[in-house]
């Protein structure tokens, strides 16, 4: 160990050398850099050890073939957490959506994804935990997901784990990401993820019935004849008008046609 590296770097790089495991041997790379200190003296050692972290991430197992790790998708959108060990995303996870994932002041607690369900604006989303190991088949989650929350801890060097995570996201292509605190308010990192998708919400409504809930969500631009696609195909062959309440309408209950386009908030009722 170099000298005055300190307790934590030392055993994490004893754990490094004992390390049987992939995994292992990722989780104590990973402590070794958070562990080192950050100065001009210890740029090529941090280089080296961040090297190593990519490459062995990197590496395909030849011994077994990977077990599947899949999250089926749920709600209007997918959104994955993205986070450095122990920056606090499960507790986060819990926060936001309800559910109860494993928490502990250990790192690696969370070995595969945590799936809970967010709401806003009666839109109901899915966060998924991604753990830190971020193998091959957990980022493929990533990878296909609609967003990402990217998960700084306050109490670490900021400035390193965004660069590291942006890294991360812009290698996965990433259409949508926010950086956030493990200490923001929760109300507020749920707008924040609605607004990184980009979307609006609609509600469905039965004559003479209040409207749906959950509403459902479009891209911009979406038309009377998506909601009605969407919600059963034989409602565009039998459509005869639809009514929509909201910023849309020049009134309440304007009768409109299947081109008419929806704002953030439309309530649609189809007549067919």
């Amino acid at each position: 160990m170099p000298a005055n590296f300190g307790y934590a770097y030392g055993k994490a790089e004893a754990l490094y050398k004992a390390a049987k495991t992939r995994e292992e041997k990722i989780a104590a790379l990973e402590e070794m850099i958070t562990a080192c200190p950050k100065h001009k003296g210890t740029e090529n050692l941090l280089a080296t050890l961040k090297s190593k972290l990519a490459k062995m991430r990197e590496q395909k197992e030849t011994k077994t073939a990977r077990k599947s790790v899949t999250v089926k998708k749920e709600g209007e959108a997918q959104i994955c957490m993205l986070g450095l060990p122990n920056s606090g995303k499960s507790t986060l996870l819990a926060r936001l959506t309800g559910a109860k994932p494993r928490v502990a002041d250990f790192e690696y607690t969370t070995t595969r994804p945590e799936v809970g369900m967010l709401e806003h604006n009666d839109v109901m989303l899915q966060l998924v935990e991604i753990p830190s190991t971020w193998t091959p088949e957990l980022l493929s989650i990533a990878r296909n997901c609609d967003a990402l929350v990217l998960l700084v801890d306050e109490r670490k060097d900021r400035r390193m784990q965004e660069k590291e995570l942006q890294d991360l996201a812009e290698k996965l292509k990433a259409k949508n990401s926010i950086v956030v605190k493990n200490n923001d308010d929760p109300e507020e990192i749920k707008r924040r993820i609605w607004m990184a998708l980009d979307r609006i919400h609609v509600y469905t409504k039965t004559p003479g019935k209040p409207r749906d809930v959950p509403a459902i969500t479009f891209s911009k631009g979406v038309t009377v004849r998506d909601v009605a696609q969407r919600v059963h195909k034989e409602f565009v062959s039998r459509f005869r008008f639809a009514r929509i309440y909201g910023p849309s309408a020049r009134f309440a209950g304007q009768t409109v046609g299947m081109d008419h386009v929806l704002k953030d908030g439309d309530v649609v009722e189809i007549h067919a």
